[in-house]
């Protein structure tokens, strides 16, 4: 019995150190967030340079997902983690330095968010792996909504509130406020990760083999490959309309980087109400009609953007679109976590991840040449036809990948005691 009540309060210990380095350099990289794009605006105007850096940040996941999840699949997890974050605090550094002693070219800008999303396709694909090996059946979904909050709640609340005035201050806070977080970041998932690789008997002797036959468990695990085109659509289409909002934000909104931070900041509302309330809309209308749900709202959302006179429903319409984007992250994390085996996790997990999150950069290209030849409003309204199209092409085989995925278990006494959210809410990206 000790030992029993030894463990539980281990994993809730372990749980609320994981989040907490979640929740720490979230708001490290909201004010990355804001700070990214208005230092390129020092430098260009141009809409499609300018989108280049939300390119730069999520190319990693076309060109390093594949091997970062072969690493993170064969060698110590935690020491991993650990050695990234830390490589990411020097590259931020570093451009927190030059900003502050001169001007910083695109290319360093590009050099550094590169960099950190590098760093991602290590860390996240650990995190999210971690998951499943501390809770079980339907606490999935409800630490994943607690941890999809805490990430928004800092990467789009209050990072980017604090980025855009911090930026008024002097650019190179932001900054020098993300190689802090990541430095945090860093020292909570050193005891929170397992210090051990999960065992894998059947490991080929090679890299490029051992990415062969994680790509071909990825096409055989039923649903994977439909789930992933269709998150693959809504990464796509936010990656159109956020690789350019700073633009709108700026000309046609008339913000400034205070206002900016804050538009973003007031669309994240919708994020984290959203990400409290997952498991309880997926708990009544089941994965199938949680993903329909967020994809016909997201694109309401970006056509609403599109056609909204004034900033009150532009920062309405961002809401609604995120909160829509949120509620499909976390179902479709909670349904990969339960498919994948947990000693493949890391490379059939970063294989989803590159086709969902390798679509952004296509997403913001997209975007800025859209935004270039027509303007940002017309941009918006594309993106939103777009998601709403291909959601109705898809509808039909996205029913039959969720209905053999959708497992489901017993609530996890772990997940009971980890009050993340400081109330006693029986609520559900991640």
């Amino acid at each position: 019995m000790d030992g029993g009540v030894g463990r539980h309060v281990r994993r809730v210990l372990l749980l609320r150190r994981l989040v907490a380095a979640s929740a720490i350099s979230a708001v490290g990289d909201g004010l990355a967030l804001v700070a990214f794009p208005l230092l390129a605006l020092r430098v260009t105007h141009s809409a499609l340079l300018v989108s280049g850096v939300a390119v730069a940040s999520r190319l990693p996941w076309l060109l390093l997902a594949l091997p970062a999840g072969v690493l993170v699949d064969r060698h110590n997890k935690r020491r991993l983690v650990v050695a990234v974050d830390l490589l990411r605090a020097l590259a931020v550094g570093l451009v927190a330095l030059g900003a502050a002693t001169g001007p910083v070219s695109l290319v360093a800008l590009y050099a550094a968010a590169f960099l950190v999303g590098a760093g991602d396709t290590v860390v996240l694909s650990v995190a999210r792996g971690t998951v499943p090996e501390l809770v079980q059946g339907e606490g999935l979904v409800r630490v994943n909504g607690q941890v999809s909050a805490v990430e928004t709640a800092g990467k789009q609340f209050a990072g980017p509130a604090a980025g855009g005035a911090v930026f008024a201050l002097s650019s190179a806070l932001p900054f020098l406020g993300d190689a802090l977080s990541y430095l945090g970041s860093a020292l909570l998932l050193g005891t929170a990760i397992p210090s051990r690789p999960a065992k894998r008997t059947d490991a080929p002797p090679s890299v490029a083999a051992d990415i062969s036959s994680g790509l071909r468990l990825f096409v055989r695990i039923r649903g994977l490959p439909v789930l992933a085109a269709v998150v693959g659509s809504f990464a796509f289409c936010q990656a159109m309309v956020l690789g350019v909002l700073v633009l709108y934000a700026t000309r046609v909104l008339g913000l400034d980087s205070t206002g900016y931070g804050l538009l973003l900041a007031v669309a994240a509302v919708g994020d984290v109400g959203a990400s409290l309330v997952a498991r309880r809309v997926h708990g009544r209308i089941g994965p199938y009609l949680s993903l329909v749900l967020a994809g016909t709202f997201a694109g309401i959302g970006y056509v609403a953007l599109g056609s909204a006179p004034g900033l009150y429903l532009a920062g309405a319409a961002l809401a609604v679109e995120a909160a829509a984007s949120t509620l499909g992250n976390v179902t479709t994390m909670s349904l990969r976590q339960r498919l994948i085996p947990p000693e493949r996790f890391g490379l059939v997990n970063n294989a989803f991840r590159m086709c969902v999150t390798g679509l952004v950069p296509l997403g913001a290209l997209a975007g800025g040449l859209l935004a270039a030849r027509w303007g940002e409003r017309p941009t918006f309204e594309i993106a939103g036809a777009l998601q709403l199209a291909v959601l109705a092409v898809l509808a039909r085989a996205m029913r039959s990948a969720v209905s053999g995925a959708a497992g489901t278990g017993m609530a996890d006494p772990a997940v009971a005691a980890l009050e993340l959210t400081g109330s006693p809410r029986d609520d559900g990206e991640a």
